[in-house]
């Protein structure tokens, strides 16, 4: 062995002193871990004259190492050791997050609608039709998002804009869903973007329906009214 950096004398836990001048026989143990035998990878790669990329789990550490060999010159072996072990536990945590997500689809009686980035509908979840009273179709085919009520489609148009521009920050509002007998439905709606999660890829609209909660409000409302209008200030 010629010379060793740093980073790999981390990973194997062994000094560039311990490597430097040592024969293949009395560190073959050391390197045990690399899960080959560097001599018959030397010999492969110069028969094939190329390069390999494998990875390999280390159960001791919880690590995971990508494994880089290449011959840049007859004689010489160059063995490249990267620690992966993050981007390998954000692509299991965005594994659960997926799983979670798919389940609270299939569990969830909130309806889901997921849009692009250019704010149409890409895809919706199974119990749409019951929820919001159109198919994934007629949703998808809809123009402007004409199934909203006229005042409402320039705030969901704005949400939609508000989660791309600030993608951690959720976009909350209330909007009316005209039927297709003409029945007026409300809405509490929570835009995530989720673009980056990976298969979802969307800006999701979740759908809960408050219609009797507004009408209560309405109706409380006109009471107050009229009480107070018996109060003349």
């Amino acid at each position: 062995i010629v010379d060793v950096n740093v980073p790999f004398e981390e990973i194997s836990g062994i000094s560039l002193q311990e490597f430097v001048g040592r024969s293949h026989s009395k560190i073959k143990k050391d390197l045990k871990f690399l899960g080959f035998d560097w001599l018959e990878e030397y010999a492969f790669l110069a028969v094939d004259q190329k390069f390999r990329n494998r990875e390999k789990y280390l159960e001791e550490h919880r690590a995971y190492l990508r494994i880089r060999t290449f011959i840049p010159q007859l004689g010489y072996l160059v063995i490249i050791v990267s620690d992966i072990t993050p981007i390998r536990r954000v692509e299991k945590d965005t594994k659960i997050e997926e799983q979670m997500f798919r389940s609270l689809l299939e569990n969830c009686k909130d309806g889901f609608l997921f849009f692009s980035p250019d704010e149409s509908i890409i895809s919706a979840s199974a119990n749409i039709p019951e929820v919001l009273g159109y198919t994934e179709e007629e949703l998808k085919m809809s123009q402007e998002l004409s199934f909203l009520h006229i005042e409402d489609r320039r705030k969901v148009n704005e949400a939609i804009r508000d989660v791309l521009i600030h993608p951690r920050i959720a976009s909350e509002l209330e909007f009316q869903v005209i039927q297709k007998d003409g029945t007026k439905m409300w809405f509490e709606g929570t835009f995530h973007n989720m673009l980056q999660a990976k298969g979802v890829n969307s800006i999701v609209l979740k759908l809960k329906e408050i219609t009797r909660r507004k009408n209560e409000e309405f109706e409380f409302y006109h009471i107050a009214s009229r009480r107070l209008s018996n109060y003349p200030i």
